[in-house]
């Protein structure tokens, strides 16, 4: 049958057949699947994705970890030398679309026609989800047609801000269904995030519902003023809830291909340690604010933080071996992964009261996610929200900073840099050294540094220019003929347009 499916998709020109096939017309997958294995799967493969695949290349891009002098692994990822067959680009889109968001589809159908609105809620979670990061990072892609199969084997491309519009739309569906007839006990094994509990999925979809709004606050100021207003109103009466806690896939072992997927595909499966380093620009920025967060996110050498400066993964072994010297980051087996962390949550309610210009509330917030950010990962926090990181009594763009700077800080753990970058390219935070010519390569920063600026790799392949975006699939160029715009753009020049969102 397997064969049979595979000459189809030749017959039909391989029009993108196994990423957009209805699974419910594919004897590979029968229809008779229960909605609960569905939930399990869309999961596990979303969650495969954004911590594997995209964790690496965003932590890279936020200058969370560097590419090791003495391996190779990664280093297309800090020269910025991505292209369209890729696989880590490649396998990602495609893994999102066939093994998440088309499992998800179905199981959205199969709840929805049973007015199954608890078990609706999630699927409409994991779906905004899903999409946001494809947009955020891919730019336009399929939707409306995305899951039609044989009916549309070339789906429309569709416009991210449409993508945007819709799944907000979905969203705020969902948290409006009467869910007082769900039946947690159905989800408890098979939801790995929160084990059936409606009431945590409800306030995971607000706190993703306001990350969505800020997203595109400065393309679409009016809707997002007005949306966010209301769920900020919502807040306070207590109508709604956001998250309280982190919102994290957990069931992982130390065994062969049921680890934590960043560890299983970099330490695992690559059999070393080595390949990943600490960077210097994120390492200067924990150092000169004594952040005890660095014990938790790195292990040191011979108890000294070392990070490399972007791009010195030539360097040779000669002049130094980056084992013996620079630090690593903390990865292990069973460590989870986070969708979403309470710390993020909270700040993004201090953004968004922040352009509300409730700065009190703003700064209440900062300081409840900054917080959160120092217990998830055991540290102490001392008096730092008093010093180094207390919150700017006045300036809008140092207040926005503060905030951003310490959603950068929070993705550090658990390789959760993709977050980091996408809010990079919105705001602007961390900003760019003004010396990135100057500094060589190495692990020495010249005492004019700024700690915490982003440095232009030294192997950029970009032009000078931080990039924004993934490049867009082979197999959507090659198989799908409304993406032929996108044939007539290089690789470098998609990695640095920008997203609709991005003015």
């Amino acid at each position: 049958m397997k064969k049979l499916y595979a000459f189809i998709c030749i017959v039909l020109l391989l029009s993108s057949c196994d990423k957009f096939l209805d699974i419910n017309e594919n004897p590979n997958f029968p229809t008779d699947v229960s909605d609960e294995l569905l939930l399990t799967s869309s999961i596990a493969a979303v969650t495969n994705v954004y911590a594997a695949d995209w964790g690496l290349i965003g932590s890279f891009w936020s200058q969370h970890w560097a590419q090791n002098n003495t391996s190779s692994q990664y280093k297309i990822y800090e020269s910025y030398s991505l292209s369209s067959n890729t696989n880590a680009i490649e396998s990602s889109y495609r893994a999102m679309y066939v093994d998440g968001l088309s499992d998800n589809e179905i199981f959205l159908k199969k709840v929805e026609a049973n007015q199954n609105w608890g078990a609706y809620l999630m699927g409409a979670i994991i779906k905004a989800y899903g999409f946001q990061y494809l947009v955020d990072m891919y730019g336009n892609v399929p939707y409306s047609e995305a899951f039609l199969g044989s009916e549309k084997l070339n789906p429309v491309i569709d416009k991210g801000d449409k993508i945007y519009a819709s799944i907000y739309t979905l969203l705020k569906t969902a948290l409006s269904k009467d869910v007082s007839h769900f039946v947690p006990e159905n989800y408890e094994l098979n939801d790995i995030i929160f084990g059936g509990n409606i009431d945590d999925w409800a306030a995971f979809g607000q706190s993703l519902r306001l990350r969505i709004l800020l997203r595109q606050f400065d393309a679409n100021t009016s809707f997002a003023t007005t949306e966010i207003t209301k769920l900020l109103a919502d807040m306070e009466a207590e109508n709604i809830y956001l998250l309280d806690k982190d919102v994290s896939v957990t069931n992982f072992e130390d065994a062969d291909s049921k680890s934590n997927p960043l560890y299983e595909s970099d330490q695992r499966q690559l059999n070393t340690t080595n390949n990943l380093k600490a960077c210097a620009t994120f390492i200067s920025y924990l150092q000169a604010n004594n952040d005890t967060r660095i014990e938790s996110l790195f292990r040191p050498v011979g108890g000294r933080y070392y990070g490399l400066i972007p791009g010195s993964y030539e360097v040779p072994s000669v002049e130094f071996e980056a084992p013996t010297l620079i630090a690593s980051p903390i990865l292990t087996p069973t460590m989870p992964v986070q969708w979403m962390t309470y710390a993020e949550s909270e700040l993004l309610i201090a953004e968004a009261y922040l352009r509300l210009g409730k700065v009190s509330d703003a700064k209440e917030h900062y300081e409840n996610g900054v917080t959160a950010s120092f217990d998830r990962m055991g540290a102490d926090i001392g008096d730092l929200l008093t010093g180094a990181y207390a919150f700017p009594s006045t300036g809008f763009n140092s207040q926005l900073k503060s905030i951003i700077i310490q959603k950068w800080v929070d993705a550090a753990e658990g390789g959760r840099g993709l977050e980091s970058h996408i809010e990079r390219v919105r705001t602007g935070y961390p900003e760019e050294s003004a010396i990135s010519n100057q500094i060589q390569v190495g692990y020495v920063l010249p005492n004019n540094y700024i700690p915490g600026t982003l440095i232009y790799s030294k192997k950029g392949m970009t032009g000078g220019i931080l990039p924004r975006r993934f490049p867009y699939p082979d197999s959507e160029m090659n198989f799908n003929s409304n993406a032929a715009e996108y044939k007539a753009l290089s690789d470098a020049d998609v990695i640095l347009q920008k997203v609709w969102w991005k003015k």
